[in-house]
């Protein structure tokens, strides 16, 4: 007797035959933007640095370049508050100097509440100006630091610079300790695995960073309006951007690589309402920015994004109102980018500013697909059903 077991067995079985795929990080669109309200500056992978960023950064990869400023701040416009250090290296930090500072943050306070550096793997010097900053290394600290009192600095390997502490001060280390404890607490040789966990969080962080502003610059891109009534005109080689609400609560603009080479300037006409505005840039390769902004900017940066999806080079040559998004781009500027600054990797060249894009999330879609690795497995499960079903049938019938 031939037994036949259930589609749903089956399909169980497949699956648990199919090989396992990597464990897929999920992003959401929102997400994203909610870290692009609070991060002035994203880099999935390195840094090259050298200019200063007003308010906080995150970097994926590792830092390297001349001395730079975080968290310099500006009264006019900042960031949203959030729990995030003042800066992020989930790499090494190469760069020459580092001075982190706890500027304001566009009449909202500090731009950080709870100011700090985060460095995954080894560092050099840095200078911590924001009162009571934190520090957390993964790997060797080689550089000098003063620590004050209440402050805390946890180093994975060993502190091999000169760190001059203070009575209530406290410096753990899984290695050595040089400097001069002077009634601070130092904790020396706790272990190679001492700050492993903490190295791993930040690879954590990093991975969903990517999935989630992936997600977002996808969500953008799928963006359309049944009657888009924004519009751009060319007056010789200016193009005016005028942005209309779509019906949907934002306005959409959509341009390729051969609009940067036809025009020389560049002049928003946006709504005084805080109306998220949205251009997406398609083109493949490198795109040159060399739009001389002229009339009214306003608060531009705070609801413009501008979202390039397939370039792999952006050249910022000229100043930047509004947040860029650019997840698969190595982005260059010699001028200042005024806004939140997301790039695959960046070489910079001209100062990042507050304020960071400010709208909510309203206008985006909520519905999540499957990840790319998950309809993978489910399509290999299929198949072996549908095998298994046609050799079956085919015993029954001999």
């Amino acid at each position: 007797m031939t037994m036949r077991m259930p589609l749903g067995l089956m399909l169980a079985a497949a699956l648990a035959i199919a090989p396992a795929p990597a464990a897929a990080v999920t992003g959401v669109a929102a997400d994203g933007l909610q870290a692009m309200r609070e991060l002035n500056l994203i880099v999935l992978g390195d840094w090259t640095g050298g200019h200063d960023v007003e308010g906080k950064a995150f970097v994926g990869g590792s830092a390297t370049g001349n001395s730079t400023t975080v968290g310099i701040g500006n009264s006019v416009q900042g960031a949203a508050p959030s729990a995030r250090p003042t800066l992020t290296i989930v790499g090494n930090n190469g760069l020459v100097g580092i001075n982190v500072n706890n500027g304001a943050n566009g009449g909202n306070g500090l731009v950080a509440t709870a100011p700090g550096v985060a460095i995954g793997g080894n560092s050099g010097g840095l200078n911590l100006n924001a009162s009571g900053a934190s520090l957390d290394i993964g790997g060797n600290f080689s550089g000098n630091a003063n620590i004050g009192a209440g402050q805390t600095f946890n180093i994975g390997g060993s502190a091999s610079g000169s760190i001059n502490g203070t009575s209530g001060a406290t410096v753990n280390a899984g290695g050595t300790i040089n400097g001069n404890a002077n009634g601070a607490a130092f904790n020396q040789n706790l272990g190679g695995g001492f700050m492993a966990p903490f190295s791993a969080k930040l690879q954590t962080q990093r991975a969903q960073l990517e999935a989630d502003l992936t997600a977002l610059s996808g969500a953008l891109a799928g963006l359309s309006l049944a009657s888009n009534q924004s519009s751009i005109t060319s007056l010789g080689g200016k193009a005016i951007f005028t942005a209309v609400d779509g019906g949907a609560g934002f306005a959409l603009f959509q341009v390729d690589a051969a609009f940067f080479g036809g025009h020389s300037e560049i002049q928003y006409d946006f709504p005084l309402t805080a109306l998220p505005v949205i251009i997406n840039v398609s083109g493949i390769g490198t795109i040159n920015y060399n739009l001389n902004a002229v009339g009214s900017i306003g608060g531009a940066n705070q609801q413009l994004i501008w979202n390039f999806t397939d370039a792999t080079t952006v050249n910022f040559n000229r100043m930047v109102h509004g947040s860029v998004l650019a997840t698969e781009a190595l982005v260059t500027n010699v001028t200042p980018l005024a806004g939140s600054i997301v790039a695959r990797s960046f070489r910079q060249g001209g100062e990042v500013h507050l304020g960071t894009y400010a709208q909510d999330a309203a206008f985006l879609a909520t519905e999540v697909l499957p990840e790319p690795q998950s309809w993978a497995l489910l399509i290999i499960g299929f198949g072996l059903v549908g095998a298994t079903m046609r050799r079956r049938r085919g015993l029954a019938t001999a």
